[in-house]
């Protein structure tokens, strides 16, 4: 398979998956449909950022930015998703935690509110006119110079092999100067770069057969691991918001107590991704 069609497969293929989850987050009660949508767009940036060694950026950047606009504008409704399904999706509430469930609820209400506004803006239906229209035409072609297009004929498994050992080494170098504690930005940008070799991995695998199964074996459990940081840190910011919205003694000692639960659950994990990481170094090299 060529480079050029696979980067137009990838592309196509998530490009479907966005359209198809879009009726179910309209219904503002699918929280896996607005996941769904969120990572196709996410993916389909990713693809751009992998290819860029042939396809400049300057030909993707408004591509880009208009994936990362609409990608970013699911993060809070999102954000609330995962706060409930970690801190208040339990069989019984106590009295505090279902007055508290109602004040999250509500602002969970409102964002996706403010989804469903965004889906049906003339912004967005011209965003997905617009990204349809440039995969199916490959209007990227016009742009292309008479080497760019002879290299997206080549085979795509030297570059993806290129690409993913290239890649692999621009993490660790980065993570080098990492200490013995990731800060919540150092784990935020290790993250999404993680999160990029990660969906290249996916990209990728068929050309390789079983070759990727450890990398991307590892590369979920450290993307999990940073994950769970990232949704402890995104909590402490979401509890300023909820005491801002409805000031209580009871729902103050609620966020008192998850704070202390996750700084301790923070500590653990990041025990846990110093020991993965030693592991992906072994299996990236």
């Amino acid at each position: 398979m060529s480079i050029e069609n696979t980067f137009r497969t990838l592309l196509d293929n998530d490009v479907k998956k966005l359209i198809q989850h879009e009726k179910a987050v309209l219904s503002l009660q699918d929280t896996e449909a607005l996941h769904q949508m969120r990572v196709s767009l996410r993916r389909m940036r990713s693809v751009l950022f992998i290819f860029s060694s042939i396809i400049p950026k300057k030909i993707t950047k408004k591509m880009y930015m208009n994936l990362s606009i609409f990608a970013s504008s699911f993060d809070k409704a999102r954000d609330i998703d995962v706060y409930i399904e970690t801190h208040l999706n339990k069989n019984e509430l106590t009295s505090a935690e279902r007055f508290f469930y109602k004040i999250v609820s509500k602002y969970k209400e409102k964002e996706y509110k403010k989804i469903k506004k965004i889906l049906q803006s003339r912004k967005y239906k011209k965003f997905k006119k617009e990204l349809k229209k440039w995969i199916k035409t490959k209007k990227w072609r016009k742009k292309l110079s008479k080497k760019e297009l002879f290299l997206f004929k080549k085979n795509i498994t030297p570059f993806a092999t290129h690409f993913l050992n290239s890649y692999k080494n621009e993490i660790i170098l980065y993570a080098s100067g990492v200490g013995q504690t990731l800060g919540n930005e150092q784990a935020h940008k290790l993250r999404i770069k993680l999160k990029k070799l990660r969906y290249a991995t996916d990209f990728f695998s068929a050309f390789f057969k079983n070759k990727l199964d450890d990398l991307q074996k590892i590369l979920k459990e450290l993307q999990d691991i940073l994950g769970e940081i990232h949704d402890i840190y995104i909590a402490k910011e979401l509890h300023k918001i909820f005491l801002h919205v409805k000031k209580s003694k009871k729902i103050y000692a609620l966020i008192q107590k998850i704070e202390l639960e996750n700084t301790h659950k923070k500590e653990k994990l990041q025990e846990a991704f110093f020991i993965k990481w030693k592991l992906f170094i072994k299996i990236a090299q």
